[in-house]
């Protein structure tokens, strides 16, 4: 799953691609695979359906592994991750849920991403908490540890714009076996700095990744016409379950497209997550 941004603003921001042309350590869009990437790894990310052209090692909240697209694997998550071909038809969550419901969810933002992303997580937990469904979040204090520790975790990531996408935000993954959220995800400084984005579209891409942390997929994975592709997602190793009720084509409206900015559900993501939840 991925939020990245094609950059809609192109015309005004036309520069900022031409200086910030020289990418990350991931080689740019010329090159197509990062080298140092086992190819066991590509392989099994491939069979997952996952685009591994810009597939780049990497460590999150203390792990190693590799981030995919907007995604964060795990050495141990890989090694987990089912690699049966989805189903035909029209899928929008992951295999596992979060479970022991009624559940309250805590979560927690990285103070580097200063007050644009404590305010904006702020609303992003309001847009939850307004729905009537089985999960509620919380705010707590970032960095405590042991069970005093955030199910989830805002962290800030730094990475520059390639092949005229930038992504938003990284998401750790899924549900866990255990009925966990996912431990978090990273919001890139570089797109504050770079297109100085508002409240409302930061807050919108937090609660994209905090459905995926939850088990939601993208509307439009079968596509990812959002992005400008034709690109079918597959069940990326974690299941892609259609929700009743839910559109069975790209819902263009929905936050949880692959591609944004969208910065509030709409009707069907409310209805997605209550009948989840």
């Amino acid at each position: 799953m991925k939020k990245n941004v094609i950059f809609k603003y192109l015309s005004i921001f036309a520069f900022a691609l031409l200086i910030l042309n020289s990418c990350q350590n991931e080689n740019d869009q010329e090159i197509a695979i990062d080298t140092e990437v086992p190819v066991e790894i590509l392989e099994k990310l491939a069979e997952a359906d996952f685009d591994i052209s810009s597939v780049k090692l990497t460590s999150m909240f203390g792990e190693q592994g590799v981030a995919v697209e907007d995604m964060f694997f795990s050495y141990a998550e890989l090694e987990d991750m089912a690699t049966t071909p989805s189903e035909t038809g029209r899928h929008y969550r992951t295999t596992r849920l979060v479970t022991s419901l009624p559940r309250v969810i805590t979560i927690s933002v990285d103070p580097n991403l200063g007050s644009l992303g404590s305010n904006a997580l702020n609303d992003a937990v309001s847009m939850y908490n307004g729905v009537n469904f089985q999960l509620s979040f919380e705010r707590v204090a970032f960095g405590l540890k042991g069970k005093n520790a955030a199910d989830i975790e805002v962290t800030e990531f730094s990475e520059q714009p390639s092949g005229g996408f930038i992504t938003l935000g990284r998401a750790a993954g899924f549900p866990t076996r255990k009925g966990d959220p996912a431990k978090g995800f990273g919001i890139n400084s570089v797109w504050f700095s770079l297109l100085n984005p508002s409240q409302a579209d930061v807050a919108g891409t937090m609660a994209h990744e905090i459905g995926h942390c939850i088990g939601l997929r993208h509307t439009d994975y079968q596509t990812r016409e959002s992005c400008g592709q034709n690109v079918n997602e597959g069940s990326a190793g974690v299941g892609a379950i259609y929700i009743n009720g839910s559109p069975t084509g790209s819902d263009t409206t929905s936050l949880m497209q692959s591609c944004g900015p969208a910065s509030n559900f709409n009707n069907n993501d409310r209805n997605a997550l209550q009948v989840i939840y």
